[in-house]
């Protein structure tokens, strides 16, 4: 007779699901890749289910319980699904926490509501969240899963091979932090010699530097103060500066260019559907002074019809030209600078 006596039970749970289903989703912890991956999964699973869907956005340090949940109850007036999201939303869960839990008994079936906070304290909300949500920890990676994650998210995102080594590599100079990593991963794969060529660790060698961001908001300012001062020579002189003194290869610098054009093109997007700008300036990774004159010279081009759609087919038609062999990338580079002018 075989006895059970002394076994213990299993208290392992499923990992969390998030799909069309999903009502409450809490994404809490520092990893903000791992927040924006989960996000995009439930997207994805929304879309596929319910057609387009609309994002609306509140900081949580100053919004209240109403705007939410009037958000929340009310159709779309293009009676698609939304989503209604909360940032830095830790002290809004700790003041409304109760009104959390009734309105998880009963959640809305048109929206999901997104909880991203940095912390979160378990408790009876928990109970409530589990049978139509999730609470998913993102916590940051460690070496050995961030090489791994870089080799899957090289070929996933960016459709490229990487070797080990040059995974290795990357992680060591840049740590563990994957949205940095993830930059890094989209620079690198327009640098590659050809689609069928790896990221090798030569490439990673020669470009990939501790500081690099440093690199890139310097060559990017640069542009932003011509965009405000609309003294497009003033930005060349300085990207030669910058360039003699820092010794980037021109492709380098015309990434951070064209880098900079993705920013524009993304933050027109999130203000047109009413995300906030600390909410935008957060996931551009835009701080201080950085997001100060950004949102300054995106204000001078949101004014001029068409301008960023055309900055980032100029920063296209800059790379394409570049890699083609049509001009050198410096000259493709200064045209680019004397278009922005002109817009």
């Amino acid at each position: 007779m075989t006895s059970n006596m002394g076994k213990k039970k299993s208290t392992s749970k499923p990992p969390a699901n998030v799909d069309a289903s999903t009502r409450i989703l809490v994404l809490h912890g520092p990893d903000e890749m791992q927040r924006r991956q989960q996000l995009d999964k439930l997207r994805k699973a929304l879309t596929k289910e319910h057609g387009e869907v609309e994002t609306f956005s509140f900081d949580g340090r100053n919004a209240t319980l109403a705007d939410v949940f009037d958000e929340l109850r009310a159709y779309s007036l293009m009676m698609t699904y939304k989503l209604v999201i909360v940032d830095d939303a830790d002290q809004f869960v700790k003041s409304h926490r109760d009104a959390l839990e009734r309105y998880a008994d009963a959640p809305v079936d048109h929206a999901t509501l997104i909880l991203r906070a940095g912390t979160w304290h378990r408790g009876n909300l928990d109970k409530k969240i589990a049978p139509i949500g999730a609470i998913i920890k993102c916590e940051p990676a460690t070496d050995a899963q961030a090489i791994t994650w870089v080799t899957k998210q090289a070929k996933k995102q960016y459709q490229v091979d990487i070797d080990k080594s040059a995974a290795q590599m990357l992680v060591d100079r840049l740590g563990p932090d994957l949205m940095m990593l993830d930059t890094e991963l989209g620079k690198l794969s327009l640098m590659v010699e050809s689609p069928e060529s790896p990221i090798t660790t030569s490439l990673v060698e020669q470009t990939t530097q501790k500081g690099s961001d440093e690199d890139a908001w310097a060559i990017q300012e640069a542009i932003l103060d011509g965009i405000i001062s609309n003294r497009p020579g003033q930005s060349i002189e300085m990207i030669h500066e910058l360039i003699d003194l820092s010794g980037q290869p021109d492709v380098l610098v015309m990434y951070f260019v064209a880098d900079l054009a993705r920013k524009f093109a993304n933050a027109r997007s999130m203000k047109l559907s009413k995300i906030p700008d600390a909410t935008i300036a957060k996931q551009l990774k835009l701080w201080g002074p950085r997001q100060q004159k950004f949102f300054r010279a995106l204000t001078i081009l949101g004014s001029k019809p068409g301008a960023i759609a055309k900055v980032l087919d100029n920063a296209v038609t800059m790379d394409k030209r570049s890699k083609t062999g049509l001009g050198n990338a410096m000259r493709n580079l200064e045209c680019f600078t004397f278009q922005l002018s002109s817009l």
